[in-house]
């Protein structure tokens, strides 16, 4: 499943520098020619030459990074910031031995370090010499037991090696160093279900669903009462009450946004509608009553920004639900894996009904842009066509216009056979829904899609078996995910493959559909940070479009925006 996917690329860095902050200390307001008038007035300056050249790392200036920490490194050999340096620029361009090397001499001058064994690791293991990346990992973690990355990069070696058992500690440790991140506790009930233990799997489940900010329970009874008689105002006298002894309560700020909604205070209204998604990312109800706000206030395409961040969330607790009910099928509790999937059934509607309103915003925000251009322009021909009533039908027959062009793409397919599927066409969604599996087997929402259509339809059994397929990755898609994840941690590599790829499929390089499944893999794979590159990307290309839309909502939720 794709949680499981994902801890192959996690902890890779897509630039080397980002671990030594604290050698290469940037300041990102200093122009890059007065710091290096700085090396001209005082060439001997070790340290101005180490803030030109992390200046030059940050703006991706590496042959003169290189030359720069050249320059410092023939005066002082055994200056630690300038080797590390050195090796960044080095890695940028694709260097690997030359980062080796001088990440070495680094790791001879200061031993422990856990930054300098990490990257050397992280070269050796971009190199192919999985034998000394796992040793330098390791050797990281012993000075620093809590560092992240080195714990992300030895499970998915494990993984890779069919290492199921140390996958599993060393998610175990992430999850008791970081327990609020259901995602964490999404990955490490994957593993142990592939592992074959399914107790544990399902108790990880039921952690991770319990996550949920939108379980919390309501703190007053009063503020409730008020609401329930209409008293808004007073609701709100006590909310902010209750603000004053807990200001960081997301719930709270929640209810707050709801009930200025109400009285139509919208600006108040949407700051603590974001104040709430600020403190609480992953709260469910506060998405999509920050969408509403949104879209009462005719801010279409934030309001289907916010609506697609709702269906993330959602989606993931409906794969929980799914992966739980799979555990407890395979540890042999049928009742309790029918409570599970039936639970995945009555959430699943809100995905769906959700993603039906995005794309029904979408095309409404896109002909109000069509129609102001139209305003502005001279030439009465370029007058927008008449808006049918049924945007969403209009939706269904773009995405089937879109699938004769290009019937490859497993999205279009996943797209339509939701909006089929809100439709109650459950034959024609899970037909679409199909299609998308059959062209990436390693689609897990498609898959979910497909097992609960199958299930309405009374096809239990067929159902089970595509949801079993959720949890059961072939080792093929593990090391394809695998190398993928150290292709793109290599940026000249990567836009090399990216090149070829546009070259071998004829895709022009403003085909947003090619961009948004681009996005999709390297999202998979775990690599966020070229994937935020591929979706800013989509919003350039297309902004009124829905990809670009649903790419928003995904910056928003790692917060690159």
């Amino acid at each position: 499943m794709s949680h499981v996917l994902e801890t192959l690329g996690r902890g890779l860095l897509m630039q080397l520098s980002t671990a030594f902050t604290g050698l290469l200390p940037h300041d990102a307001e200093a122009p890059i020619e007065d710091l290096a008038q700085q090396v001209r007035d005082h060439p001997d300056d070790a340290d101005a030459r180490v803030r030109l050249g992390s200046a030059q790392l940050h703006r991706r200036r590496a042959v003169a990074a290189r030359q720069n920490f050249w320059a410092l490194l023939s005066g002082h050999p055994d200056h630690v910031p300038g080797r590390v340096g050195m090796a960044c620029a080095l890695d940028e361009l694709g260097d690997l031995p030359g980062a080796i090397e001088h990440l070495a001499r680094a790791k001879k001058l200061t031993p422990n370090d856990p930054a300098v064994l990490f990257c050397l690791g992280l070269e050796y293991e971009k190199s192919g010499d999985i034998t000394r990346a796992v040793e330098h990992y390791h050797d990281a973690l012993i000075v620093c037991p809590s560092l992240r990355n080195a714990h992300e990069r030895l499970a998915a070696i494990a993984l890779k090696m069919d290492d199921l058992p140390t996958a599993v500690r060393h998610y175990t440790e992430l999850c008791r160093l970081d327990p609020h991140l259901p995602d964490l506790h999404l990955s490490l009930a994957g593993l142990l279900v592939r592992s074959g233990r399914y107790q544990e799997a399902i108790a990880r489940y039921q952690t991770a669903i319990g996550l949920d900010p939108g379980n919390w329970e309501a703190q007053d009874d009063l503020v409730r009462a008020y609401e329930e008689a209409g008293m808004w105002r007073e609701a709100i006298e006590a909310l902010h009450q209750m603000l004053e002894a807990e200001p960081e309560a997301a719930d709270t700020h929640a209810r707050l946004g709801e009930l200025y909604g109400r009285i139509g205070n919208d600006e108040a209204a949407t700051s603590h509608l974001q104040h709430a998604v600020a403190i609480a990312p992953d709260y469910l109800e506060a998405n999509v009553k920050l969408g509403m706000q949104h879209l009462r206030s005719g801010r279409l395409t934030e309001a289907a920004r916010w609506f697609s961040f709702a269906t993330e969330i959602n989606d993931r607790t409906l794969t929980a639900y799914v992966g739980m009910g799979v555990a407890q099928h395979f540890a042999g509790q049928e009742s309790e894996a029918a409570a599970s999937f039936d639970m995945a059934a009555t959430i699943e509607p809100n995905s769906n009904l959700l993603f039906s309103e995005m794309a029904r915003l979408h095309l409404k925000a896109a002909v109000a842009d069509q129609a102001e251009r139209y305003l502005r322009a001279d030439d009465a021909e370029d007058a927008p066509a008449p808006l049918e009533h049924d945007l969403v039908s209009v939706q269904i027959e773009r995405l089937r216009a879109a699938i004769a062009e290009s019937p490859t793409h497993a999205d279009l397919h996943y797209r339509l056979g939701v909006l089929l599927r809100n439709r109650g066409e459950l034959e024609a969604a899970a037909a679409e829904f199909r299609a998308a599996v059959d062209l990436n087997p390693c689609y897990t929402k498609a898959q979910i899609k497909l097992g609960l259509a199958l299930k309405e339809m009374g096809r239990l059994d067929e159902a089970i078996t595509v949801f079993e397929r959720v949890c059961d990755l072939q080792p093929t898609y593990i090391d394809v995910h695998y190398q993928l994840g150290l292709l793109f941690a290599q940026r000249q590599k990567f836009e090399m493959a990216v090149e070829r790829f546009e070259h071998v499929a004829e895709i022009q390089p403003d085909n947003v559909d090619f961009m948004a499944n681009l996005a999709l893999a390297l999202q998979n794979a775990g690599m966020i940070d070229r994937a935020a590159a591929t979706w800013r990307l989509i919003c350039e290309l297309d902004p009124a479009s829905q990809q670009a839309g649903e790419a928003r909502a995904m910056l928003a939720k790692y917060r690159m925006r």
